[in-house]
């Protein structure tokens, strides 16, 4: 039988593909997911297990099998950790759920602040779809009225922890804002799922769905259509094209059988993340496209970035010593928002904010570093932990071609496909960037009060998980690779859809922004597939 050809074939399951399936199949077209990992059951999680309960007291986590966490260099790299996870769902089936809009400056680096480039769009622009992607997955919040983060459509907020109160204070002795965190995370029932109730720590999986995630909330709208076809356990090795440079198909391995496969589609929209984004179209290499898809101007992989991280742990006096309480439920309940805007004049350009609390409660973290043994050291380390507060900031990188992913044709994963490299350092804008929200944090929990201070990292580390760059998008052929709508401007019937779009990146999270530019794809995709262009 002859094979079916989609309207649109989605390759990567997270936030950007399970949102851009979901719209395109409620807009009538013919839509593929495909996903390299498989669906997760219950089973997976160990939902509330004790530390002791599991081997090396740590919980497996099987949505990053070994045959993906070796498959990857480090070379000519400073400290940071990219995230590639295999799952359906992607990495929305455990994330802290973080959903904060970027501002209107943060779209114009070059104007605003005379560095990078502007991005081919302006806030106002994407702000009727951030508005849809709070509406749609319930977004916890409140309208505080700063531009640096502006307000959207929220639900009820977490309410502050003790912890997070005392905080507070020193933050407004400071002139300092802290604001209810902005999460998809439900405190009222939304949509058919319940609010949390603040069991356990979110980024160990929410076995109840108060946090949304593609599983729970994108895909069984988009089943509902009957226009979806939900592809697991198989991995996309390179997109193939026809005699015009067009991508006509995806060559796929089943990660069960091990045989090949091909899913043709008018259209194709890559999903997978900054790095396995630019992996695909790096290793897709044909007589049209030799320097991999999209890539006559050799920016596929280049400006890799995300955040620059510090952490510092304090252990508040108003608490130490009280009587221990279960405060994981929902981790992080409180934001302080970026507040460096001062008009002081700075050795760095750039941002940081800080996300606090979102460290589990059950790890006693001060006890490598508290002196003594026996019981006295288990004393102490019992007396300090229900004062526990944890700081940490997010700081903007600026984005430098150097700062890549490349890919190693003699080394090969578990399928045969060439393994990413990493190529990245921090430059001195960084570094000075960093040395600044350090001791700012430093500065907040000694306002606070605290008995015991831990610095983990005492320098810089990154990305904690939010990689961008590497597919950027511009107006200009020579200095980008996609245009406004995510299309590449080099072949039209390809589309990339995730974090590697971003022409910069600022100190906030991505998932928000990337999810609203995935409707706005959708949006134009459907469009076209209606005009008959696709």
């Amino acid at each position: 039988m002859p094979l079916p050809v989609y309207d649109v074939c989605v390759i990567g399951s997270g936030p950007a593909g399970g949102v851009l399936s979901k719209e395109l199949a409620e807009a009538g077209a013919r839509v593929a997911l495909v996903e390299a990992g498989r669906n997760m059951t219950v089973d997976d999680y160990h939902f509330h297990a004790w530390p002791y309960e599991l081997p090396k007291r740590k919980k497996p986590t099987p949505y990053y099998p070994p045959e993906v966490t070796r498959s990857i260099r480090y070379e000519n790299c400073d400290n940071i950790f990219v995230d590639r996870i295999r799952a359906v769902g992607g990495r929305s089936i455990h994330w802290n759920a973080v959903c904060l809009r970027f501002a209107e400056r943060d779209f114009r680096e070059r104007s605003a602040a005379g560095i990078e480039g502007d991005w081919p769009l302006t806030y106002q622009e994407l702000a009727p779809f951030y508005s849809y992607v709070e509406r749609m997955i319930g977004v916890t919040g409140t309208r505080e009225g700063l531009d640096i983060v502006p307000d959207g459509e929220y639900l009820p907020p977490l309410k502050f922890r003790c912890s997070e109160e005392i905080v507070k204070r020193a933050c407004e002795r400071m002139a300092i804002r802290m604001i209810p965190s902005r999460k998809a995370l439900l405190t009222v029932p939304f949509d058919g799922r319940p609010p949390c109730h603040y069991c356990n720590h979110c980024m160990e999986v929410c076995d109840v769905g108060a946090i949304f995630t593609v599983p729970n909330s994108m895909i069984p709208k988009a089943e509902k259509t009957g226009n979806f076809t939900l592809l697991p356990k198989r991995l996309a090795r390179e997109l193939l094209v026809d005699g015009e440079g067009k991508v006509r198909a995806v060559s796929v391995v089943n990660t069960e059988s091990r045989q090949e496969e091909e899913i043709r589609a008018k259209s194709f929209a890559v999903c997978c993340g900054s790095i396995e984004s630019a992996r695909l179209l790096l290793n897709s290499r044909s007589l049209q496209h030799p320097n991999g898809l999209a890539n006559s101007s050799d920016l596929v992989g280049r400006y890799l970035t995300g955040h620059v991280n510090s952490e510092t742990l304090g252990y508040l006096e108003e608490l130490v010593g009280t009587r221990p309480i279960n405060t994981d439920g929902a981790t992080d309940h409180s934001y302080i928002p970026r507040f460096n805007l001062d008009g002081r004049r700075k050795d760095y350009v750039g941002g940081y904010h800080y996300q606090v609390q979102y460290s589990s409660f059950m790890v006693p973290y001060h006890a490598r570093y508290v002196k003594g043994f026996g019981e006295s050291f288990k004393n102490q380390v019992r007396f300090l932990q229900p004062g526990f507060f944890v700081i940490g900031g997010w700081g903007k990188v600026i984005a430098k071609p150097e700062n890549r992913v490349t890919v190693d044709s003699k080394h090969l994963d578990a399928y045969g496909i060439p393994i990413p490299v990493i190529h990245f350092r921090f430059g001195q804008n960084d570094r000075a960037l960093f040395k600044e929200m350090k001791e700012k944090e430093e500065e907040i929990l000694t306002n606070a009060g605290v008995r015991f201070m831990v610095t983990p990292d005492p320098e810089p580390t990154g990305f904690a998980s939010h990689e961008t760059g590497t597919v950027r998008m511009g107006n200009d052929p020579r200095t980008s690779v996609l245009n406004a709508h995510n299309q590449a401007h080099e072949v039209r019937n390809l589309f990339v859809v995730d974090g590697s779009c971003f022409t910069t990146f600022p100190e906030k999270n991505p998932t928000l922004t990337i999810m609203a530019l995935a409707v706005r794809a959708a949006r134009y995709m459907a469009s076209e597939i209606r005009k008959g262009n696709a």
